[in-house]
């Protein structure tokens, strides 16, 4: 199958095996934010050492749209595409999980030749095989944007100089989540490119996520 550009998704969860509470995608060639909203988890509770790290809260998901309503974004613009994210099968299984939550099928995303990994990809880059912390926001644009740098890291070889990242201080709000009439999503515009990036994460802990 042909893809178009790949796509860097990242998420915030509730738990390490919870739903997601904040997702953004944004085009890995150009960085421009294709979603980036808080997602209402319903009856879903925040582990606190989740919310330590990424700071949303549950009065913060008040009036956000629910995962149904996110999913039929985020499925339309990762059609025809392939999916990046730092790591993974961690993101992959919050989107399955949540999916399966709603009785939605998972379309093309539960397709694990659709994903790429940067993770592995930047250990296999710089010849180690421990995991390796990312430079972001621990909010999901942030991350995304800290993830496509990595990204361009690679790709410019040991010289090369990543582009920075966006971090917290880029306007996260449910208030800043654009919608139709109808209420259906759109991209937010509120991860400006140049903004700076905070503490980094360790994948596969409440540093990550």
């Amino acid at each position: 199958m042909r893809h178009n550009h790949p796509e860097r998704i990242n998420t915030e969860t509730s738990d390490l095996d919870g739903s997601i509470l904040e997702l953004a995608v944004i085009d890995a060639a150009t960085g421009a934010v294709l979603l980036a909203t808080l997602v209402d988890p319903g009856d879903v509770q925040i582990h606190p050492a989740a919310a330590a790290v990424h700071g949303i809260s549950a009065a913060q998901l008040i009036g956000a749209p629910d995962w149904p309503t996110v999913f039929s974004t985020l499925a339309a613009v990762t059609a025809d595409r392939v999916v990046l994210a730092y790591n993974a099968e961690f993101d992959q299984s919050r989107i399955l999980h949540d999916c399966h939550r709603h009785s939605l099928d998972p379309l093309h995303l539960a397709d694990t030749e659709r994903w790429g990994c940067v993770m592995v990809k930047r250990s296999q880059a710089e010849g180690i095989e421990k995991n390796i912390r990312l430079d972001g926001a621990h909010r999901a644009c942030g991350d995304a944007e800290a993830a496509r740098a990595v990204l361009q890291g690679i790709a410019d070889g040991p010289t090369g100089t990543p582009a920075p990242s966006c971090g917290r201080g880029a306007a996260h709000r449910r208030d800043v989540v654009a919608t139709t009439p109808s209420g259906e999503l759109l991209a937010d515009a509120s991860c400006p490119a140049g903004a700076a990036s905070s503490k980094s994460s360790v994948p596969g802990s409440y540093l990550h996520r």
